[in-house]
Formats: C-alpha cells, sequence, structure tokens
C-alpha cells in the first residue's frame, strides 16, 4: 500500500509537532519536506529493482497513471512499505525534527 498524499502530510505534521502553526505554514513545510520523500523514495524504488523492471517503471510513469504505478510497485517492490517509512524517517531526521532515529536535535544557543 502507498500512502496518500494527505496521511504523509499528516504523519509530517504530527512528527514534527507543528499542529500548533497556522495551517499554510503547515501546508508549506509538509509539502516541502513531501516534495523531499517523493524523490528519495522514487530514487530508492529505482535502485531497488531490476533494469528490467526499471525500463517498464520508466514507461508507465511516463504516462502518469497513478493507479498503474501503484499496481506496478505492489507488484516489483515487496517491501514498498518499510522502503516509505524508511524514506520519511530518514528525511524527518536529516531536518532534524523528529525523533524517531534517537539522533539528539541540535542544540539551541546559549542551551548546554
Amino acid at each position: 500500500m502507498v500512502l496518500s498524499n494527505q496521511e504523509l502530510h499528516d504523519i509530517l505534521i504530527k512528527e514534527l509537532g507543528i499542529s500548533g502553526l497556522p495551517k499554510e505554514a503547515q501546508d508549506e513545510i509538509a509539502g516541502k519536506l513531501g516534495e523531499i520523500i517523493l524523490k528519495s523514495l522514487t530514487v530508492a524504488i529505482f535502485e531497488s529493482l531490476s533494469s528490467d523492471a526499471r525500463e517498464e517503471f520508466e514507461k508507465i510513469s511516463v504516462n502518469g497513471d497513478n493507479a498503474l504505478i501503484q499496481e506496478f510497485l505492489e507488484k516489483s517492490v515487496p517491501d514498498m512499505h518499510a522502503l516509505m517509512e524508511n524514506e520519511v524517517r530518514k528525511t524527518l531526521q536529516n531536518f532534524g525534527g523528529a525523533e524517531t532515529g534517537g539522533e539528539e536535535k541540535p542544540k539551541e544557543r546559549g542551551e548546554e
């Protein structure tokens, strides 16, 4: 199963702890991080595919049929959900807004 944009948006808002911000700010932050996650996930998927599957993925992706793309991914990437979770986690860790990986957030000035 592939996360919908709304599900990803909701996860990002929760994990970043930005639910108190105005909706426009939430949407902007979640949108930008969502784009980064999508790009990262696309690369990870592409790297996990065989060369034949990569060619097929490229052909399917060009026409933009999301249902066909999802069907292909479910068939060709058996660990898709784990891959998605990993890319979301990595992006949040890199962003520094989540504590999902046990990494410490950088300290603010004067905070030691």
